[in-house]
């Protein structure tokens, strides 16, 4: 009797070794590759999801080649890759585009359905064409915008702008312009140029022009990268998980919904002052409501927003008072203070005093612990690797 042989279907998951992985990330528009160890309980639980999301994939590009590929390294036998692309948890979903590692991770929902839509909504154009300049008044004023203005798309300068835009294309919206039109005044009068518009709804700064000339692409990206990736961050909890992972402390604004002027007046004060500092601190803004958790930690209530505090990711130092922030030089020194080993041991050992708004009395307590550590990567969602307490 002869057996009847079993159809194994095949895999639309690229595996990926160091020695195909440049050709990968090359020869398609979009790829996801999956970190992961076959000992991790959620990588395993993540396989045949992944599997599900790269046939729906294949079928929905009907065949088309080059447009989207998913992938899977096994990172204990391609450890250099692990290495290479710093990764500290299983699995690690990490994208790249057009060649270029985004140092974007999915973070999402772990479903066939999210991973597709994630990867189809990075087929976007990163370049919205503008062809009137009465469009620029319709940008959206919550978002960061740079517009390019060449002569044509043959010029060098475009050809950086179009680089660019990749690497920066979900922090910021880009637009251009093609052909000069000097009866405009909108419009830069030398070309090529870019134009950077802030978020004005949630800033104070103004549009800046950036003269590109013969510029160094190096340069020109290093400038486009300050502007795109702001000192001070808008966070909730969709983002969160990324700028704990990255184990600085943090100087967080709790703030009141719609209270646009204090978020306003917290990012000018910490751009203008407070730059020397970046790469130590992260700077964020919060929803006090939604954070309301945070808030009553520190001993207050909503009807105190809004409020300045370090989280040192072990605890939560609350600055003297929001208005204090307006003295040239204090929300420095409360840094500096914080920054040096004989505060940062003092915190551990020494009590706070918490002052009640309501009641005037003070009242003398351990410093409260850090509410924001828990809002890392989860040992619940990942198996996290050389995992030190924070």
């Amino acid at each position: 009797m002869v057996a009847n042989s079993v159809k194994i279907p095949t895999s639309n998951v690229k595996q990926i070794t160091k020695h195909n992985i440049n050709t990968t990330i090359y020869s398609n528009e979009v790829v996801l590759l999956n970190f992961y160890a076959d000992w991790c309980q959620f990588s395993v639980m993540l396989t045949p999801i992944f599997e599900r999301a790269a046939s729906q994939l294949a079928e929905e590009m009907n065949g088309e080649n080059g447009k989207i590929q998913l992938g899977r390294v096994d990172c204990v036998k391609e450890k250099e890759l692990a290495d290479r692309y710093d990764i500290r948890k299983f699995p690690t979903l990490r994208l790249f585009y057009r060649g270029q590692d985004l140092r974007q991770e999915y973070r999402g929902k772990r479903s066939s359905e999210a991973i597709v839509k994630y990867v189809k909504s990075q087929l976007r154009s990163a370049i919205t064409e503008i062809h009137h300049p009465d469009e620029l008044a319709k940008l959206d004023t919550k978002r960061r915008a740079i517009i390019g203005y060449f002569n044509s798309r043959e010029q060098p300068a475009y050809k950086i702008f179009e680089k660019m835009t990749v690497r920066l294309m979900n922090y910021c919206d880009f637009y251009m312009r093609l052909g000069a039109d000097i009866e405009n005044p909108i419009f830069p009068r030398s070309l090529p140029a870019l134009l950077f518009r802030p978020d004005i709804e949630r800033t104070h700064g103004q549009d800046e022009i950036y003269e590109v000339g013969a510029a160094i692409p190096h340069l020109v990206e290093t400038w486009a990268f300050e502007k795109c990736v702001p000192l001070v961050r808008e966070v909730d909890f969709n983002n969160v998980e990324e700028l704990i992972e990255q184990k600085l402390p943090l100087l967080l604004l709790l703030h009141s919904p719609n209270d646009l002027s204090s978020i306003k007046d917290f990012k000018a004060i910490v751009e203008m002052q407070l730059s020397e500092f970046r790469g130590r601190f992260n700077f964020i803004t919060v929803d006090g409501l939604k954070f309301e958790h945070s808030v009553q930690h520190m001993g207050k209530s909503r009807k105190d927003l809004p409020i300045i505090a370090i989280d040192s990711l072990h605890f939560m130092y609350p600055f003297s008072h929001f208005k204090d922030m307006y003295i040239p030089g204090k929300l420095q020194n409360f840094l500096q203070e914080f920054s040096s080993q004989h505060l940062r041991e003092k915190l551990k050992m020494d009590d706070i005093k918490i002052v009640n708004q309501a009641t005037g009395k003070s009242t003398t307590l351990p410093p409260p612990l850090s509410t924001f550590k828990n809002l890392g990567p989860s040992k619940h969602r990942y198996t996290l690797l050389h995992h030190d307490e924070l």
